[in-house]
């Protein structure tokens, strides 16, 4: 059953252009593996490996990726679905409230093009994510949105997996 969803959304989210390269036209991915719900994808650009990402993509309030990548923020980022771009606000910094089961912090997040926003994870933030339930995000002009957060341990610890392997899939 498991490996039949994760078939069926690799497939889904390969004819998704948006899902695929949120900040990069010119990066691509390729199935690593799933965990609980989440897909794991290799990144690269021109053939050269530039990280990983981990994505839930079926929640009411849309795609939630989050990256270790050697581009972009140089570590771990997430993208948050935003109607504020493509908008004169890319490129530019937005307020926004960022918090795991109740402990909220403020932040800032990056406008990109293609409807995205993105955010450096430090490490505590990434253990928030690991050991949470549910992820609130409230975007400076838009309505607060909430992602359950099952599995995010386990796919984490994947998509770390594939960074450290550069992608290569050893199963």
């Amino acid at each position: 059953m498991t490996y039949r969803f994760s078939l069926l959304l690799a497939a889904a989210l390969s004819a998704s252009p948006a899902l695929a390269n949120p900040t990069d036209s010119a990066e691509t991915s390729a199935f690593y593996g799933s965990a609980r719900n989440w897909m794991i994808e290799a990144l690269s650009v021109d053939g050269v490996f530039t990280g990983c990402r981990a994505t839930i993509p079926l929640q009411a309030a849309g795609p939630l990726l989050l990256e270790r990548s050697y581009m972009g923020y140089g570590d771990w980022a997430m993208f948050l679905p935003t109607s504020q771009a493509p908008s004169p606000v890319y490129g530019h910094q937005l307020p926004a409230r960022f918090g795991v089961d109740q402990q909220e912090v403020p932040t800032e997040v990056r406008i990109y093009p293609g409807g995205w926003a993105a955010m450096p994870v430090d490490e505590a933030m990434l253990q928030q994510i690991m050991d949470g339930n549910i992820l609130t995000a409230e975007l400076q002009g838009e309505d607060p949105r909430q992602w359950i957060l099952n599995g995010s341990t386990a796919a984490l610890d994947l998509a770390q997996e594939c960074y450290e392997r550069q992608g290569t899939a050893w199963r």
